[in-house]
């Protein structure tokens, strides 16, 4: 019974043993055969030379996300990390001397100083807060030998990784100690922020000037590439796709066949006795709210506040679907309502049960006049309101959880007793007072909807059309001419992606496009179309939203890019900078009104500008305006400057002392917790780029 209890008061137990059940067959599976990669080699990649078995990064994956919803690429990515960055702060940690001893190990674990491993494994979604209770149970269940193997295993792994990260902060604060704002520097600071600013300014897009009159060589490419080698080095060798999207959309005729499906349940749906079993077997939905009329999106809706009950209207076209709705009653709802109750929590089956017994028993009392509402509320009450008779006060549409919301609004009538049971319990409720101030009315609908989606043989001609251009073109040339003599197709193209990518941009990542980038790095040369044709879901209304074909069109080793590798991407940069010198040339010396009237542009303002804050509120970093507005007086006008989002001319308003400055002290404090927060990520950056790691990730997934 104590371990039953125990798996029964966390459910993060039972999750993991179901998971590790299931996982054990998919990982003998994949490592019957040496993993996705093939052969017999299970090294998925080193660190300094110290190996990470596939089956060992298998099997804690296993352990720790066990029937977890998350991404499975994503998880992998984030364990491949954890596995990384562990054997390096083992190594340092070994160097350095430093250790978690075992009182500091279960105070992370059990204390009042959690872990953020803890607090993230243990964090209650609902109140977002550490659920001490399934900690406590947990420990006791380890303590008292009740917990099975494999979960200890999930808690051993865990543990792991406590010290892991421990050891990380230990040393990033080993960094961070030796870090100092010297005297001078704090000057510096409190001079940049001594004044604030507020200025007009103009910003003009660069498309303001057409691409065709902005010209550029060659040799301009080199330059800009020659100046911008930072930019542009890559570290390990990418690649980029284009493709063409074949999107799915629903056809005139597919949206009436859904209008038809819904026209013909009409009239059954006027004549059925059980409203509540007809809108169950067609998929509806009937959840008791009464719904005022900015409920609904759609004009025609107005006519379901004027039709009777037991009316069925429809179908009508509400955002992206067919409406069938028969409403069943209206009334005017309360804007608040005053109640009290008296709630006795259970969580289970077995205490629920015991819960609503005694609920009837003190509503019994109550209505007999043995006692009163107030005195059994603070004798049985097991929440904040015993103290006050149970009352909650005035609230208002929405605050209470829904059970007990609609109760109150739409159901209750005032001094009457009701029960009712929640997430929290069963409640014993009085609706006391109620509020109507602006008497909207509300109505009680049976509804049914149909998305409009593309049929079967919508789909299917999608595929056929993808499928024939696989066949038909096998370049990327040929993919291109078909394309440019095409009247709704257009060739796209990706981002530069790694070998172990999972994500594609537009296209999305997961499953579909992890094939096309392992695809593509199968490859031996540009130009080669995939014989496969690849479908994208749509993940809200889960069917096949565009069928894609792909061929491979850039290769780029690591290093510093040819400029023909990024000729398209040094193209645009190129053009927008010559666009800038451009437009820096035809306003030099003009006023900010002026430029507004000359470009069809309207005079922004923006306020609070310091030199110590590159961000400016609606424009966001823009590091050179701001620079070409300091130490400008007010009135005088600023010189052109090319930002990175346009040209900008701006004009100083107003100069002001920075009366909200921070001392010299405050300022050294707020320098020392910024560089705590980079600290943590830069540390663990460098730790990974000092480190010899061999990632042989794409062999397996």
């Amino acid at each position: 019974m104590g371990l039953m209890n125990t798996i029964r008061k966390n459910p993060i137990i039972l999750i993991v043993s179901i998971g590790l059940a299931m996982a054990g067959f998919i990982l003998m599976d994949m490592l019957s055969s040496g993993g996705p990669g093939g052969g017999n080699d299970t090294s998925l990649g080193k660190v300094n030379g110290e190996r990470i078995d596939m089956q060992l990064f298998m099997e804690t994956e296993n352990v720790l996300y066990a029937n977890s919803g998350q991404d499975v690429y994503v998880r992998r990515e984030s364990l491949w990390n954890y596995f990384v960055d562990k054997i390096i702060v083992h190594e340092m940690a070994d160097d350095l001397g430093l250790g978690v001893g075992k009182a500091e190990l279960q105070e992370l674990q059990f204390g009042q100083n959690l872990s953020p491993v803890i607090r993230r494994n243990f964090q209650n979604p609902e109140t977002m807060q550490v659920d001490r209770d399934q900690i406590n149970n947990v420990k006791q269940a380890i303590e008292s030998n009740e917990l099975p193997p494999e979960l200890r295993r999930f808690w051993a792994e865990q543990e792991r990784e406590v010290i892991k990260d421990r050891l990380q902060v230990k040393m990033a604060n080993m960094v961070l100690k030796g870090m100092y704002t010297p005297t001078w520097q704090v000057e510096m600071l409190s001079k940049d922020g001594a004044e604030k600013r507020e200025i007009a300014y103009v910003r003009i897009p660069f498309d303001a000037v057409p691409d065709n009159e902005v010209s550029f060589t060659d040799e301009d490419l080199k330059t800009y590439l020659k100046e911008n080698e930072s930019k542009f080095k890559k570290d390990v060798e990418t690649r980029s796709l284009s493709y063409v999207s074949i999107k799915v959309m629903p056809t005139a005729g597919d949206s009436a066949a859904i209008y038809q499906q819904l026209a013909d349940l009409v009239t059954p749906f006027m004549e059925t006795e059980n409203d509540t079993l007809f809108v169950e077997n067609n998929f509806g939905l009937m959840d008791g709210t009464y719904f005022p009329r900015e409920a609904f999106q759609s004009e025609e809706a107005d006519t379901l506040f004027k039709i009777p009950a037991g009316t069925v209207y429809g179908p009508y076209l509400e955002g992206n679907q067919y409406m069938l709705v028969k409403v069943l009653d209206s009334k005017v709802i309360p804007d608040s309502v005053r109640s009290r109750h008296i709630l006795i929590q259970a969580k289970d089956p077995a205490s629920i049960a015991q819960a609503d017994a005694t609920i009837d028993s003190l509503k019994n009392l109550i209505e007999t006049g043995v006692a009163s509402f107030d005195s059994l509320a603070a004798n049985f009450g097991q929440d904040a309101t015993r103290t006050s008779g149970g009352d909650l006060g005035f609230t208002a549409q929405g605050q209470m959880v829904k059970p007990f919301n609609d109760l109150i609004f739409y159901n209750a009538e005032p001094n009457k007793l009701y029960k009712v049971t929640t997430e929290f319990g069963v409640h014993l409720v009085e609706v006391t007072d109620r509020q109507f101030i602006e008497n909207k009315v509300g109505i009680n609908i049976g509804m049914i909807a149909e998305a409009i989606l593309p049929s079967e043989d919508t789909q299917k001609r999608a595929y056929q059309r993808a499928l024939e251009m696989v066949s038909k073109y096998r370049t990327l040339d040929e993919l291109k001419a078909a394309v440019s003599s095409s009247e709704d197709l257009v060739l796209e193209r990706t981002s530069l992606v790694k070998d172990t990518d999972f994500n594609l941009g537009v296209l999305g990542k997961g499953n579909t496009a992890r094939e096309i980038i392992q695809w593509a790095f199968t490859q031996k040369s540009i130009g080669a179309v995939s014989p496969e044709v690849y479908a994208f879901d749509n993940p809200q209304m889960n069917y096949t939203d565009r069928y894609v074909v792909v061929s491979l069109s850039t290769i780029l080793e690591a290093g510093v890019p040819s400029v023909e590798d990024i000729r398209l991407q040094l193209e645009s940069e190129v053009r927008k900078k010559l666009k800038g010198e451009k437009l820096t040339a035809e306003i030099a010396g003009s006023n900010v009104d002026a430029v507004a009237q000359k470009y069809g542009i309207t005079v922004d303002n923006a306020t609070e500008i310091t030199f110590n804050n590159s961000f400016i509120p609606g424009l966001g970093n823009e590091p050179k305006l701001i620079g070409a507005v300091y130490n400008l007086p007010a009135n005088a006008t600023s010189k052109p400057v090319v930002g990175n989002n346009g040209v900008y001319l701006a004009q100083v308003l107003t100069v002001e002392q920075n009366v909200s400055l921070p001392t010299p002290a405050q300022l050294r404090t707020q320098r020392r917790s910024q560089r705590a927060i980079r600290t943590s990520t830069a540390f663990a950056e460098a730790m990974r780029k000092h480190a010899d790691v061999e990632d042989n990730r794409a062999n397996f997934f």
